[in-house]
């Protein structure tokens, strides 16, 4: 009875074809994430600006990558901010991702994405007496800008019911993830624009009103993924 099972199993598996296919995935998707800082929150709401919003929802944009007959997954990223006044987010980072199941129409990922965050608060209203000051010995609106890393470990589902030939798939996926912005300082400067264009971000202190800020929270993605089998 043992010989038979293994002699079925074996002629089961050797009836499954392998995936030898290179794959390039496209995504665009929406987050959610449950994530602020109740400081400058107060400090914004205090100065009359548009506070950060209690659930951020970013804009999303991956190109991805499944080496043939491989259950790992390959990342970059760029994401932005889309529903803050006054407030310029972005947030750009790789991930690594693992497949406990993976067939042709459905992929089930874990892993992580690690990266880079900035936000950048445009001060054109009021100000404390301080600010004020220095905005005008350098003549030129001033921004509180943080930047730090960033690390998402999470969950990753990928659907694809439609195929259009032998290379493309269109489908969806989803992710549930856990967004740490980890030990950033916020710092006080302006943006030249010289020549036309604007210049990099020049620094001038760390304003003493202002701390260091960790943010995290889960995140809630989901979107369309477009997938290329390539030979």
């Amino acid at each position: 009875m043992l010989f038979i099972l293994l002699t079925a199993g074996g002629s089961a598996y050797a009836q499954t074809r392998p995936d030898s296919t290179f794959s390039l995935l496209l995504n665009s998707s929406l987050s959610f994430t449950h994530a602020n800082d109740p400081h400058i929150n107060r400090w914004l709401k205090e100065y009359g600006y548009p506070t950060e919003p209690h659930v951020p929802v970013s804009l999303n944009f991956e190109a991805a990558a499944i080496p043939a007959d491989s259950r790992f997954l390959y990342s970059v990223h760029l994401s932005t901010i889309t529903n803050a006044d006054d407030l310029t987010s972005f947030n750009i980072g790789a991930g690594f991702y693992a497949a406990p199941v993976k067939t042709n129409s459905f992929l089930l990922f874990f892993g992580a994405a690690l990266g880079y965050h900035a936000d950048i608060i445009s001060l054109d209203g009021n100000l404390p007496q301080d600010y004020k000051d220095l905005a005008e010995q350098y003549k030129t609106s001033l921004s509180l800008r943080r930047t730090g890393l960033s690390i998402e470990p999470a969950m990753r589902v990928f659907w694809y019911p439609v195929r259009l030939g032998h290379i493309l798939q269109v489908g969806l996926f989803g992710s549930l993830g856990y967004d740490l912005d980890l030990n950033s300082s916020w710092r006080l400067g302006y943006y030249s624009n010289e020549q036309g264009r604007y210049d990099h971000f020049r620094k001038i202190n760390k304003p003493k009103d202002q701390q260091t800020v960790s943010e995290y929270g889960f995140s809630l993605s989901a979107g369309l993924s477009f997938r290329l089998n390539l030979h």
